[in-house]
């Protein structure tokens, strides 16, 4: 049996709760190892976002605590640009708009972010059912 889009989203949404939804735009061409972006590193930057952001978060403890996160990868062709979006979850003890600076802060780190990242508070499943829209293949637990 295979699971439908359902299941796909009843198990996201049962993988906690969620305080923003980030979106951000990826370069087509890196500025200095004249590289094209390929899935393989779209994935990379997307967990080095997160990376970057939990040691910002939680210092040492980084590889015990853990933001809760999900990401899907969206990859254009020519006439789109390859995105990212994101739903990421507050530590319960720690301020949530100090969560949202280091989310600034910590795409501002990174080669293959294009322009500004969009963050907004997360509002409801119907993001985490956005993120499937390209198929679950696409979506990234970390």
């Amino acid at each position: 049996m295979n699971p439908t889009k359902e299941d796909f989203s009843r198990f996201l949404v049962g993988q906690g709760s969620f305080d923003w939804a980030v979106t951000m735009n990826l370069k087509k061409r890196h500025p200095y190892y004249q590289t094209y972006i390929t899935p393989e590193i779209s994935e990379k930057t997307g967990r080095h976002f997160l990376a970057v952001v939990n040691k910002s978060i939680f210092k040492r403890k980084y590889r015990h605590n853990k933001l809760n996160s999900i990401f899907c990868m969206e990859h254009g062709k020519l006439e789109k640009r390859s995105h990212l979006h994101f739903a990421i979850g507050s530590p319960p003890n720690i301020d949530k708009h100090c969560v949202y600076l280091e989310l600034r802060k910590a795409s501002k780190k990174l080669d293959w972010i294009k322009g500004d990242i969009d963050i907004r508070p997360y509002q409801n499943a119907g993001w985490l059912n956005y993120l499937l829209k390209t198929g679950f293949d696409s979506v990234v637990l970390h």
